[in-house]
């Protein structure tokens, strides 16, 4: 949030809710506070120190609270709760602001207190200070060790941040446009923010591109920028780059790339529909990272307990040889004495008779024969475990929305859930339980064809159970995680070569295949595929298929 959005932001908080009185105090993020307020009606206020997205504007989204609140919104509900907004200022050109409040109650601990918002990027921090100044609480303690220029602790003198090096933009002069000119046209906007107080990156690019002609050109456009900060000419809004990006402005910069712009009544709606926009892509980044991470951590153990199992079967190949060596020693008791240690390559052990070698090999088999299926079964079990959790992991790569990554997550709960200690009440368990995940079958029309391609592995479970009729066909990525694809076949109709390749293609490109070349695709009739007992969504048993290649 730059110097002019600000200005306008503060401008229209002071205009909107004087006297406001704060009734509660919320911390839902660790560098955020949310001031609720009453005055003409009920308000959020939020303040972030958030060094990528430190800002201050109204607004109307909700979040979760962490469930004990943070020390600063502690002490924030203890001292602030209660008392009402007596104004609010911001330093000119700057990122600076102060929120004054006032306390009608005569017990009040304090009459008068200040909240600084100091909204300068990596320095960022939010500090409550008495009527005298002394700083009560920072959301952010620095101490002398930490920084040279500026300790912010509880009971010392709030000081105000040093002016930077860099010049407040009603203070360039000619000669700094000269020396910020000569950084050529690609440096130009960066030379501006380097070297230039409280103008944003965006109105950086829109001051160099229009006056990219020359240094008396440039030092036009910043003074225009001066009269228009001056003269709070604002219309903020949301702009929108050839790329997609979208950034917020003060006002239109079709010169910086924003070809489409959108405007909105008041820069706190706007500030508040974009930094919502960013918020929540930030959260969806932070929860698909936490889905990643438990796929993997699923997936390392299910990994592990194959390659033991392996270990097993290979134990069992050797315990069943026990049956014929058994036989061997048999028919040969004669031969055999006690202290040999082997006999025609067959291991004995020395301290037992040859009668107990022959049994202890005939009881290595009779366990390896009982164990086989068991082993076999397990080894199945697991391998479709990591081929289930592969299949997580590749929806979560193809997720985009926020509700792609919950339902992955939900899949995830449901199938593998969390080992959580017992609760003592029925409802905190019921609380606890994994949401039912929503099945989610995308259609496609080609050639006349309904082409059905599962989204995630419910909706494969939907399609071969409910959505498929027996002639219908079924195709799948050979061997690798992917979407489940069914064509309807018209009763009476055989589908064109042309509609299987299609649909072929479609189950590689939702599959961890997309991308390569020559992936074989499994092509059954629906009534060849089945679910089987125990099967995790979106595992299927297949009885007849043959194969398309897509190239």
């Amino acid at each position: 949030m730059d110097a002019f959005l600000l200005k306008q932001v503060i401008a229209e908080l002071a205009a909107e809710i004087p006297g406001a009185l704060v009734s509660k105090v919320h911390q839902p993020g660790e560098k955020e506070i949310v001031l609720e307020l009453w005055g003409r009606g009920e308000h959020r206020l939020l303040l972030s120190a958030d060094p990528e997205l430190c800002r201050i504007h109204l607004t109307t989204r909700r979040t979760p609270n962490p469930p004990s609140p943070p020390r600063f919104c502690q002490f924030l509900r203890k001292h602030l709760e209660g008392m009402r907004i007596a104004g609010f200022s911001v330093a000119p050109f700057d990122r600076s602001v102060r929120i004054d409040f006032v306390s009608g109650r005569p017990d009040a601990e304090h009459a008068k207190t200040s909240l600084y918002a100091e909204l300068f990027g990596r320095h960022a921090n939010l500090i409550y200070v008495d009527g005298g100044g002394t700083i009560l609480e920072p959301l952010r303690t620095v101490s002398d060790e930490e920084s040279r220029v500026r300790e912010v602790v509880p009971g010392i003198p709030y000081r105000p941040l040093p002016r930077p090096a860099r010049v407040f933009l009603p203070d360039v002069t000619r000669d700094d446009v000269t020396r910020i000119f000569a950084s050529g046209w690609e440096g130009i906007p960066k030379a501006l923010q380097e070297n230039v107080a409280g103008i944003g990156r965006e109105v950086a690019y829109e001051a160099a591109t229009r006056g990219q002609k020359n240094p008396d050109a440039l030092y036009e456009v910043l003074r225009g920028l001066v009269r228009r900060y001056e003269e709070s000419d604002f219309s903020p809004g949301i702009g929108t780059l050839s790329s997609g990006k979208r950034r917020i402005l003060p006002f239109p910069c079709p010169a910086a790339g924003f070809a489409d712009f959108l405007t909105f009544p008041t820069a706190n709606a706007a500030a508040d529909a974009f930094y919502a926009e960013v918020a929540q892509a930030r959260e969806t980044a932070v929860l698909r990272q936490q889905v990643k991470s438990r796929i993997a951590a699923l997936l390392k153990k299910e990994r592990h307990k194959l390659e033991n199992v392996g270990g097993d079967e290979e134990r069992l190949v050797e315990g069943l040889q026990g049956t014929a060596r058994g036989e061997t020693l048999k028919e040969n008791l004669g031969l055999l004495k006690k202290g040999m240690d082997s006999f025609r390559n067959i291991p004995l052990d020395p301290a037992r008779t040859p009668v107990e070698n022959m049994n202890r090999y005939f009881r290595l088999a009779r366990k390896a024969k009982g164990a086989t299926e068991i082993v076999r079964k397990r080894k199945r079990e697991v391998a479709e475990s990591v081929y289930y959790l592969e299949s997580l992991e590749g929806q979560l790569e193809d997720a985009r929305t926020r509700d792609d990554v919950t339902a992955v997550r939900q899949e995830l709960s449901s199938s593998f859930p969390s080992r959580v200690k017992p609760s003592a009440k029925r409802k905190s368990a019921r609380k606890d339980a994994p949401r039912p995940v929503i099945p989610q079958v995308e259609k496609v029309e080609f050639r006349g064809y309904a082409i059905l391609v599962g989204r995630n592995n419910v909706g494969n479970d939907k399609i071969v159970k409910e959505l498929s009729a027996p002639d219908d066909l079924w195709l799948h990525a050979q061997g690798i995680p992917g979407s489940h694809v069914l064509v309807k076949r018209p009763a009476g109709k055989e589908v064109p070569r042309e509609v299987i390749e299609e649909a072929a293609r479609l189950a590689v490109l939702h599959s961890k295949a997309k991308g390569s070349s020559n992936v074989p695709v499994f092509l059954a009739e629906a009534r060849h595929v089945s679910k089987f007992t125990g099967a995790k969504p979106g595992l299927v048993r297949i009885a007849k298929h043959s194969t398309v290649s897509v190239r």
